[in-house]
């Protein structure tokens, strides 16, 4: 069995922004389908469905974006199992161009729970053998260091509607991002580019329900900024963390 696995995939139009670059919302989606299509590909799932009814849920991603594929373009998406810790599975990313150029990576904590009890659950010594993992990760990866908001500036309230429901029943994780960046003011937005997105999930939503999202902006040197967001319920629990790195447009 083997551990690493890589796609190819075309930018086409509805990936595309109004720049006609690449959307990053576009390129977690490659992420995750890579995902999908190794497990696929080595019989772990079936439909992203695990044999015993189990499916694989991303608890966190740390994405670096360093340039962002224009429409057309071919890049090459690889993922690697880097190690299986108990009830967490690990992964390495990155994302070439057709020159071969890395212009993105990432990395990604994922758990294992009962689809039905919503419930996690221990990895099993099969799904080791079909990484071609050999016992376990002996790194030590903290879940929650991102940066804690404490001064909100801006927020906004969104009903979860059918469209943000993925294939596991709850919120599509991209769209978590792409409501937390709707807080922001335009100005960040058509004058920085996205270069890093941590992204802490926490707790599932789903359709129907109404979550509260936060968010402050700091300035750093060298025009980036920093902007937090925390993503609420209604009974005030915390669902997601998130802390994105915006770079001023050259």
């Amino acid at each position: 069995m083997s551990n690493r696995f890589e796609k190819n995939y075309k930018v086409n139009v509805y990936d595309v922004d109004s720049t006609m670059k690449c959307k990053f919302s576009s390129l977690l989606n490659y992420l995750w389908d890579v995902v999908i299509a190794q497990s696929e590909s080595l019989g772990e799932t079936k439909e992203g469905i695990i044999h015993n009814s189990c499916i694989w849920v991303l608890l966190k991603y740390d994405i670096n974006i360093y340039e962002y594929p224009k429409f057309k373009d071919v890049i090459t998406v690889d993922t690697e199992a880097i190690g299986i810790k108990k009830f967490y599975g690990y992964r390495n990313y990155t994302i070439k161009n057709s020159d071969g150029k890395i212009i993105g990576d990432a990395f990604s904590t994922a758990i294992v729970i009962d689809a039905e009890k919503r419930r996690p659950l221990r990895i099993t010594p099969d799904q080791y053998d079909i990484y071609g993992i050999t016992g376990e990760f002996d790194k030590t990866v903290v879940l929650d260091d991102l940066i804690s908001l404490e001064n909100a500036q801006y927020s906004k309230e969104y009903s979860i509607r059918y469209s943000d429901i993925d294939s596991n029943n709850h919120v599509n994780n991209v769209k978590y991002i792409e409501m937390s960046i709707d807080t922001l003011p335009e100005d960040i937005v058509n004058n920085y580019r996205l270069s890093n997105i941590k992204v802490l999930f926490k707790k599932e939503t789903s359709y129907g329900d109404t979550i509260h999202i936060s968010t402050e902006v700091i300035k750093n040197e060298n025009d980036k900024i920093n902007t937090l967001h925390t993503i609420t319920s209604t009974e005030g629990k915390l669902l997601t963390k998130l802390q994105l790195e915006w770079q001023q447009y050259e």
